[in-house]
């Protein structure tokens, strides 16, 4: 009798685990909202508390730290080691070949000066002027960044399975490997580099004709172009500015892709995630011809927040630079465990 007791209770014991079980709280699935804003809009909205923080471009993460109000969570080259970034790309309609060589030369012979160490102070003052900040938010953003001559193709792969993934492209080719085989011309670069690595001093042909140039304003990614001009590299191959090369100022990608469809810009350093939508969204037709950056992001909070880790965002708000922008990528590796609703 008293071991039909202990089964008895054994069984009830086991059906009350087993209805626990049944009736457990499901899994919550962490969330992050993301909104979009303009620079100037993410550091008035972290500043009022109307956002929890910000993935953006530097120097705007560098200031935000320096000015007393912000504070770095994660830096995207941490989360997302050699992430695409910028990079120098021409029109389909640019075909002289003198003037390609010539612009790859600059664009690295600049992007070669900032990453010597010799020059740093130089580089820090460069980087002050052209991003419109102090010295010691310039210092601080350019250590967060790498200034890369030619960008990963796995990486831009990967890049592309995130847009793809979050529905950024009309129609997703078959073949990935021969998409990124078409748009990237890297012929200039490798023999300008192999050229350089022999005789530091080596410098192409000058050119004859025009070019219209743009850039995105105040972004440390571009830092190499402001170089090259500072420092007279452009003059050497011929391209005077404000003579047979202007420079045009954009505000972000969208607007440089409006300008290459328009021909109101022949050559461009910008992101490389709207130049995939370019191509595949809207047919047009631009080209990788170097490299510009990789890292260079971050996910900046309130410095008086209690928020220490990607966790402690569950359920709040950031803002980031647009939908299929960089930056919108490195969020989404950042939050790649959360469910991200845009608001």
């Amino acid at each position: 009798m008293k071991k039909n007791g202990y089964i008895i209770i054994g069984i009830c014991l086991l059906s009350i685990i087993y209805a626990g079980c049944l009736y457990e709280e499901p899994h919550t699935q962490k969330t992050i909202n993301v909104v979009s804003m303009t620079t100037d809009e993410m550091s008035s909205a972290l500043r009022n508390g109307t956002i929890a923080g910000f993935v953006s471009w530097e120097p705007h993460p560098a200031k935000s730290v320096i000015d007393g109000y912000g504070r770095y969570l994660v830096n995207s080259k941490d989360v997302w080691p050699d992430h695409p970034s910028c990079v120098l790309v021409k029109s389909e309609f640019i075909v002289d070949e003198d003037m390609i060589r010539a612009l790859v030369w600059a664009q690295l012979k600049g992007s070669m000066f900032i990453n010597d160490p010799t020059n740093r102070e130089k580089a820090i003052y460069y980087a002050s002027n052209f991003t419109e900040v102090d010295g010691q938010s310039a210092s601080l953003a350019l250590d967060s960044m790498i200034y890369n001559e030619f960008p990963e193709k796995e990486e831009m792969k990967i890049a592309f399975d995130i847009m793809d993934k979050a529905g950024a492209f009309k129609d997703r080719p078959n073949d990935i490997d021969g998409f990124f085989s078409n748009i990237i011309l890297d012929t200039y670069y490798k023999d300008i580099k192999k050229r350089l690595d022999t005789n530091p001093d080596w410098m192409p042909s000058p050119v004859n004709g025009s070019i219209r140039f743009g850039f995105l304003e105040r972004n440390l990614h571009h830092l190499a172009i402001y170089v090259a001009n500072e420092e007279g590299y452009y003059e050497k191959v011929g391209l005077i500015p404000g003579k047979n090369l202007q420079f045009m100022k954009f505000r972000n990608g969208q607007a440089m892709t409006n300008a290459f469809a328009h021909r109101e810009v022949d050559i461009a350093t910008f992101g490389m995630t709207p130049l995939l939508r370019y191509w595949i969204n809207d047919n047009g037709r631009i080209y990788i011809i170097s490299g510009v950056n990789s890292g260079g992001s971050a996910l900046i909070v309130r410095a008086d927040s209690d928020i220490k880790t990607i966790d402690d965002l569950n359920g709040k708000t950031i803002a980031t630079s647009g939908f299929g922008s960089i930056q919108d990528l490195v969020m989404r590796k950042m939050f790649e465990r959360f469910e991200i609703k845009t608001v």
